[in-house]
């Protein structure tokens, strides 16, 4: 073995050693198949309605989570404003139920500010790093609507020589810096260092058209609330010890992101848990059994109640602050469906149906568990199963087992939970990206092509 790929193998014994990967408990698994199975009729109506593949969007569900994060917060804090992350799932469907229900939007993009603004939302945060100078433009025309996240100085530089001129008539531009923690590597490119972000609140508050309302920061993929609490309590240090007083009674926000992750945790096949990895790398085509993990996540008024806690001990200035969140993959996870068919069965072990991977425009499957399920046969038992689409390439996978009493041509499957990164990352490989079936709570109808949105919104 060289050098590195001993260094390679004691770092995946160390991660096994500190690993929280889980058996995934039959109840929580059964538990949350049967939720799922209580709209069976829905689903198979959907199908024989509109054909497959197809994404299921169920709106009244949607609607619940929306309510339940928005009350799980106001329990917590008497200011505060939510933003869905709009990068988790575009669909104009549910951003615009969003909106309905008087929440804002986070986007990333001119195409999502355009989305965002088509829809007449109020209240827009505008994040992301490498804004385009057409895209500020556009924030700029919309100034009244939009909160731009600075992502760099230079970025400050830019709005300013774009912005010059026009605040008598316009007023001025709201503007917040992002701020990074200890992440390493790529996530280096979002934001500034807490070290820069003093001089770059001076520069803003200097810089005629520009009014810095607050501070953002994010950090992903979130199974409980640590990484939140650590960068909650170092900017409140960095703001006592670096910002005057009076500047903090000008500041309006705190921003704490998203990541949240949904209450029943992230479920993994053997060969994605460290120890599978590790086994892979001696033995790739090991034949893992059918059993399957998790990382345990904390439920969501866990998260608010630490992080409010944690601001109430910080004190001033943070407790001063209207708190804002921008919850995404929590909201939209459970809120779509993918529908399939089975159209050739090869053999007692493997099935191919008519959609592909295509639909999540990545090899997800291979990545985490998905409970694939038979909705014409359904059963609470699994069987091993190899399910494929139909795509010419042999990573085309949806999965290796299926919850169901047997499975023949024609026969309905569902791939669930499956409203956050995959709709927006869906793409035309060999074929159609698809449809959307919404179901409003009384009735099916499929939504326009969302090209139809992809247009820019400016105002007088």
């Amino acid at each position: 073995m060289t050098s590195r790929g001993f260094s390679k193998l004691i770092t995946h014994l160390s991660r096994i050693l500190r690993a929280r990967e889980k058996p995934l408990p039959q109840a929580l698994l059964h538990r949350h198949l049967l939720n799922l199975l209580s709209k069976k009729d829905l689903f198979l109506q959907s199908a024989s309605n509109f054909g497959t593949p197809q994404y299921f969007f169920d709106e009244p569900l949607l609607s619940s989570r929306l309510d339940a994060f928005r009350k799980t917060v106001a329990g917590a804090f008497d200011r505060f404003r939510i933003f869905y992350a709009v990068k988790s799932n575009p669909f104009s469907g549910i951003c615009r139920r969003v909106v309905q229900h008087g929440l804002g939007l986070d986007v990333s993009s001119g195409f999502e500010l355009s989305l965002a603004l088509s829809l007449g939302c109020p209240d827009i945060i505008f994040s992301g790093p490498g804004k385009t100078d057409e895209e500020l433009e556009l924030a700029l025309d919309n100034r009244s609507r939009v909160t731009i996240l600075l992502d760099s100085p230079g970025e400050l530089e830019r709005i300013s020589r774009l912005v010059k001129g026009t605040e008598a008539t316009a007023g001025k531009v709201k503007v917040g810096i992002r701020i990074r923690g200890t992440h390493h590597g790529s996530w280096n490119k979002f934001g500034v260092p807490l070290t820069a972000l003093a001089p770059l609140l001076n520069r803003a508050l200097s810089s005629p058209g520009v009014e810095p309302r607050g501070f953002q920061f994010h950090t992903s993929w979130n199974l409980d609330p640590g990484s939140q609490i650590e960068m909650i309590k170092a900017i409140g240090s960095t703001m006592r010890k670096e910002i005057p007083r009076e500047t903090w009674q000008s500041l309006k926000f705190l921003d704490i992101g998203g990541g949240y992750w949904p209450e029943w945790g992230e479920w993994l096949n053997p060969q994605n848990t460290f120890k599978g990895k590790l086994i892979q790398m001696f033995e790739p085509h090991y034949p893992f059994r059918l059993k399957h993990y998790y990382l345990e996540a904390k439920p969501l008024d866990h998260f608010v109640r630490e992080i409010s806690r944690t601001i109430a001990l910080e004190g001033e200035p943070l407790s001063r602050l209207e708190i804002w969140m921008e919850p995404g993959r929590w909201i939209s996870t459970p809120a779509m469906h993918i529908l399939l068919r089975v159209i050739d069965r090869k053999d007692e072990t493997m099935v191919i149906t008519d959609g592909g991977i295509n639909l999540l425009g990545w090899e997800r499957p291979l990545s985490e568990f998905i409970p694939d399920m038979n909705l014409t046969r359904p059963s609470l038992t699994e069987i091993p199963m190899r399910i494929f689409g139909s795509l010419c390439t042999p990573l085309d996978v949806w999965g290796t087992s299926l919850f169901g009493e047997g499975v023949s041509e024609g026969d309905i499957l569902m791939i669930p939970d499956q409203g956050a990164y995959t709709y927006g990352l869906r793409q035309s490989f060999i074929k159609p990206r698809g449809r959307v079936i919404q179901y409003d709570g009384a009735s099916f109808h499929e939504a326009e092509p969302e090209e139809r949105f992809l247009i820019s919104v400016t105002s007088p």
